[in-house]
């Protein structure tokens, strides 16, 4: 008898190798030639100066600098109800905010300030006196700039409220500018308008800041994120130079002076860096212009020419 060998099959042994193939990082989409980025919009892309020159790259970091917030600054200073009220013996130069109610004067000035120290809601009229806030103070030393943030006028405001800031802003020696906010996307209203008239009729110097320019420079606020179109562009230069005539009208049929000659746009909601919002540079070196801060303080004169035209206020 034969004996029966069987041959059993065994299967190959599959050898997985160790080495792993990693994929070619893909190279970042192309530019879109139509858009540009939010941090390379300069002041005279977002703003539209005529009678003053527009701030270069050393003057909006010196702005940004000066407002770094510190131990010193923003610090809140005084609040006011009334302006017999408000403490007459400071020295350091003011700038007051003022615009209507709900128009985002308290969270532009937080952006500004670098820090949430102004109180914001969505309902109007929570301003309720005038509040100082200080910039680039040191230790036991004065500061540099008083920002204030003043009640707003319109919806939800009251009468007496408007006496006082009137009050204020005729009576007050350290005011070196007012500054009115306007919303872009709904231009001058008509309370807006009767406040520009009064600004006129009593020579208060004062400057024009038109919030909320995302919703001029895009349809949404996610496409404006990622860039702006030149026709955005063009559609906020249109709007900027469209508002030139009311703000500075015709000297012969004014009641008095108008405006500074430059118009300034922002936007308290879009970040363009660390702790930088859309235009913001641009109002900070406005607030120090109109302080007569130039750029040359402690030592640290700028590289570029004189900016007289652009730090002097309407007499």
């Amino acid at each position: 008898m034969k004996a029966c060998i069987c041959r059993v099959s065994i299967p190959a042994r599959r050898i997985y190798s160790t080495s792993r193939t990693i994929p070619s990082p893909q190279p970042p989409p192309p530019p879109n030639p139509n858009k540009r980025e939010l941090k390379d919009l300069t002041p005279s892309d977002l703003c539209y100066y005529w009678d003053t020159k527009p701030p270069n790259a050393e003057q909006l970091a010196f702005a940004d600098k000066l407002f770094i917030p510190s131990r010193h600054s923003p610090l809140k200073l005084w609040s006011a109800s009334k302006f017999r009220t408000t403490p007459m013996s400071s020295i350091e130069p003011e700038v007051a905010f003022l615009g209507r109610s709900n128009v985002g004067k308290s969270s532009l000035l937080n952006a500004i300030m670098g820090q949430d120290i102004c109180w914001t809601s969505s309902k109007p009229g929570r301003t309720r006196e005038m509040n100082a806030f200080g910039i680039g103070g040191t230790k036991g030393g004065e500061h540099k700039v008083v920002l204030l943030d003043m009640p707003g006028y319109g919806k939800a405001s009251r009468s007496e409220w408007g006496m006082e800031i009137m009050k204020y802003l005729q009576g007050r020696k350290q005011l070196r500018r007012a500054f009115i906010l306007i919303d872009s996307e709904h231009g001058i209203k008509q309370n807006d308008a009767y406040i520009l008239g009064l600004f006129r009729r009593y020579a208060i110097p004062h400057q024009i800041i038109l919030s909320k320019v995302d919703k001029v420079l895009g349809k949404k606020q996610k496409q404006v994120k990622i860039g702006v179109s030149t026709i955005g562009i063009q559609r906020l230069q249109d709007m900027l130079q469209g508002l030139r005539e009311h703000v500075q009208p015709d000297p012969r049929v004014s009641e008095g002076p108008g405006a500074l000659g430059e118009l300034i746009t922002c936007s308290a909601d879009i970040t363009v860096g660390p702790g930088r919002m859309l235009g913001v540079n641009a109002v900070r070196w406005a607030i120090l212009s109109a302080a007569g801060i130039d750029g040359s303080l402690e030592g640290g004169t700028l590289a570029s020419e004189n900016v007289s035209a652009a730090s002097t206020a309407l007499p």
